[in-house]
């Protein structure tokens, strides 16, 4: 079996990381794991015009290896071997391609819980994902860290 583990380097790409070491054991084998990063395109010919395509290119790897270097440290610790590669372009798209070049059978990300209006406002990579790939995709969300003020605001008050 083949894993593709998005990443971000946001803490939800380490909550996934860690979701997937965790669950190794639903596998018959350790499967592969493909760790991705997608960048985001620069508009080149301003940006190259201004530092230079050698520039840009060494910032775009500079940044993917921090985002990749999140999930990466997590499968490092557990011993699960990876792959790592990044790419450039829009992200969804990208992920599709990746999953179609490589065979992959699964993906894993993690969600950053935006909320339905923002996702309808602008979207979310793990909706794209969930649309275009034809594959099963796993969506790890992050719990939230402590109860909402709203929800202890509301607890009923112990009669005396």
């Amino acid at each position: 079996m083949k894993i593709l583990l998005a990443a971000d380097g946001s803490p939800h790409t380490q909550v996934a990381a860690r979701q997937l070491v965790s669950h190794l054991a639903w596998f018959a084998q350790h499967p592969q794991v493909h760790i991705v990063h997608v960048q985001p395109p620069f508009p080149y010919a301003r940006a190259a015009s201004i530092a230079g395509k050698a520039a840009v290119e060494s910032y775009q790897r500079e940044e993917s290896d921090a985002a990749l270097a999140v999930a990466e440290n997590e499968l490092r610790k557990a011993n699960v071997p990876y792959v790592s590669i990044w790419r450039v372009g829009e992200i969804a798209a990208e992920l599709a391609a990746y999953v179609n070049e490589n065979g992959i059978d699964l993906v894993v990300m993690g969600s950053h819980g935006k909320g339905a209006l923002a996702n309808l406002a602008l979207g979310s990579v793990a909706t794209r994902c969930i649309a275009m790939l034809d594959v099963p995709v796993m969506i790890v969300s992050r719990a939230p860290a402590k109860k909402s003020a709203l929800k202890s605001a509301r607890a009923p008050a112990k009669a005396r």
